[in-house]
């Protein structure tokens, strides 16, 4: 059967095969080649640009028309007849209008609306039903054993109903809170926070991501917690800060059970009313620990930490991160002793109490180089120094380095793998607060 000719007929541009093979394209003949040579009249170029002008013309018509411009595969006399039966024919570019919202909706469309406030309540009302699961995901981290136990404890000592198991000490000025309200089932029922909110829940002034508040003493800022090198350290160490004292924390035992027994020992007011009621209750906690098999006042932990600490930083604990002794890779010291630090940073407490940006300024040229060669180290591997840097500055306090901190402690705790502590970080210098109401949920 002959083959259809090709519409392009010799002049067909096409060079596939299976083109060649399905349409006929007749030869161009010598003399017709030497004619067109030698023709002053219309010459080849005159010849394509009119083709060319004649092809734009056709398939511009067949754009108005909705009709898809025919390609050399799709001969002309089979275009309008496949394009007629596309799902695609006659379909004309609409203008979209956006639907009316009241300004309060903002970018949320009122029908979908109440399914994603749904969603969110039934995924909050399951976490709620899972303490453990609710903590990991509202705060980040995972407690220890003894976080439980204190709680177990509570809970027998006030079996007759008239006390609640986070009021158990509050006879001694003490209170669970932070991630006790949560076994508490005070987060239950409540309007839902932004993420940065339940990050900030009791977190004093000068906590570090490091450090999780489990109890306050009422009225004060002296504060018990768990100190976790990394976020994933489950058996994390126990320490204790006052606010109100600055920076200065100080790890008391290796269990919540050491940081109870210090607060009776050494925090506790001790009046004739209480003085036998202190005596009694630790009575009970060493029988009961002894019973469980918590063993009180172990220092293994913090012999072994004590091992791992790269700097001493400002807040006396000490940081601990991957180190490489044998080849000194993971740390290097600041190139300005503590005292210098301590001598450049005090500029900045003052530069919180005023809006002069030349004194700002100035007191950047003295700590630039410090940052400077901390982010070298960070080149080199030595990241250690730059959240020594990033916690010493967090433990000045001041605000108008909030912004440099946030940087130092990003590149510390990303190159670490600390990304848990990135979080908790960032929401704390967006709102740090130096009062000691800190519970959230005080208005709900």
């Amino acid at each position: 059967m002959d083959k259809p000719e090709c519409r392009y007929g010799a002049d067909c541009y096409q060079t596939n095969r299976a083109h060649k093979d399905k349409y006929a394209h007749p030869s161009k003949s010598t003399n017709d080649v030497s004619t067109m040579e030698a023709s002053s009249v219309q010459p080849t170029d005159s010849l394509v640009n009119k083709r060319t002008a004649e092809e734009s013309e056709r398939n511009l018509e067949d754009i108005k028309r909705c009709k898809r411009p025919p390609t050399p595969e799709r001969d002309v006399h089979n275009a309008e007849e496949e394009d007629a039966s596309s799902e695609y024919h006659g379909i004309s570019r609409q203008r979209y209008t956006l639907p009316k919202l009241p300004m309060s909706v903002g970018m949320m469309s009122d029908l979908y609306d109440p399914q994603i406030e749904y969603s969110k309540q039934a995924e909050y009302k399951e976490l709620c039903d899972d303490p453990r699961n609710f903590i990991k995901h509202k705060f980040l981290v995972e407690m220890a054993l003894c976080f439980d136990n204190l709680w177990m404890f509570c809970t027998e000592q006030c079996v007759n109903g008239n006390v609640k198991p986070e009021d158990v000490f509050l006879q001694f000025g003490l209170k669970l809170v932070g991630p006790y309200d949560v076994l508490a089932g005070k987060f239950k029922d409540v309007k839902i926070h932004e993420p940065g909110d339940y990050l900030r829940h009791w977190r004093f002034y000068y906590d570090p991501p490091e450090f999780q508040t489990v109890m306050v003493q009422k009225g004060t800022g002296v504060h018990y917690g768990y100190w976790r090198d990394s976020p994933d350290d489950v058996n994390g160490l126990v320490a204790f800060n006052d606010a109100k004292k600055r920076c200065e924390f100080k790890i008391v035992g290796e269990n919540i059970f050491d940081g109870l027994m210090h607060y009776l020992e050494h925090i506790a007011t001790v009046t004739p009313f209480n003085k036998i009621k202190i005596i009694e209750m630790k009575k009970h906690i060493n029988a009961w620990t002894l019973k469980q098999g918590i063993c009180l006042k172990a220092d293994i932990k913090q012999k072994a930490r004590s091992k791992l600490i790269v700097c001493k930083t400002f807040h006396k604990v000490g940081l601990v991160v991957p180190y490489d002794r044998k080849s000194n890779v993971g740390y290097r010291p600041l190139m300005e002793s503590d005292a210098n630090l301590r001598s450049i940073l005090s500029k900045f407490d003052l530069l919180d109490r005023s809006s002069d940006n030349n004194k700002y300024q100035e007191a950047m040229k003295e700590l630039q180089p410090v940052i400077t060669a901390a982010n070298l180290a960070v080149d080199e591997c030595d990241f250690g120094t730059i959240l020594e840097l990033a916690i010493d500055l967090f433990c000045s306090g001041a605000q108008c380095l909030s912004e440099v901190m946030k940087s130092l402690f990003f590149t510390g705790y990303s190159m670490a793998k600390r990304p848990q502590y990135i979080a908790i970080i960032k929401s704390h210098l967006d709102k740090r607060n130096e009062g000691i109401g800190l519970d959230l949920l005080a208005n709900d």
